[in-house]
């Protein structure tokens, strides 16, 4: 079956960490050295002497995914202990929010989430390769994690079949900007 597919919007792997923890910002090398052990401190990073607790999700989870996808590639990471392996993504935000109360976790989820349906206070996303998440950000790309989502649509659908309609008005201005009120920048 030939597809017809369309970029409609856009979406960024994150990485948080608590408030009280000074880093800010991580380099998508220092990333990769975090998760591969190469660093395990966060004063090589700029931060408070406190070992790393690098929290993954389980593989079969869109957030694992868009982190082996966007940041680590062909590096296998080290494989996280159990504990810091959550199954869900909220469990994952509650566990850094919580973590010691002494902010020396690290995590990631998806932007959408983290900032629209699952907010936990004591948290903060740091900037990657010093560009900060946001939604001007991964709208106009400067954040370099980026993920589109997409319309798939048979090519042979008719012109005025069901599934063609609803993709012709996605990607109207009045749905791009249903995309854009949802927290999702559209893609360009």
């Amino acid at each position: 079956v030939e597809l017809e597919i369309t970029p409609v919007g856009r979406d960024a792997l994150v990485f948080i960490n608590n408030e009280k923890n000074p880093v800010d910002a991580l380099t998508q090398k220092q990333l990769i050295d975090i998760y591969t052990g190469r660093i395990t401190n966060w004063k090589d990073v700029g931060g408070d002497n406190l070992d790393i607790v690098a929290y993954q999700r389980v593989e079969t989870s869109g957030s694992q995914s868009l982190f082996m996808k966007l940041l680590m590639k062909d590096i296998t990471p080290v494989d996280a202990p159990r504990a810091y392996r959550p199954s869900e993504m909220g469990e994952l935000i509650d566990e850094l929010a919580s973590y010691n109360n002494e902010g020396s976790a690290l995590g990631y989820s998806v932007f959408y989430y983290a900032s629209y349906m699952y907010q936990q206070p004591g948290l903060k996303m740091i900037a990657v390769d010093g560009v900060e998440p946001s939604d001007e950000t991964i709208a106009d790309g400067s954040y370099p994690l980026l993920n589109e989502f997409y319309v798939a649509i048979r090519a042979d659908e008719p012109e005025d079949s069901p599934a063609r309609l609803l993709r012709d008005w996605i990607l109207s201005d009045e749905g791009k900007a249903t995309v854009d009120s949802a927290g999702a920048p559209a893609a360009m």
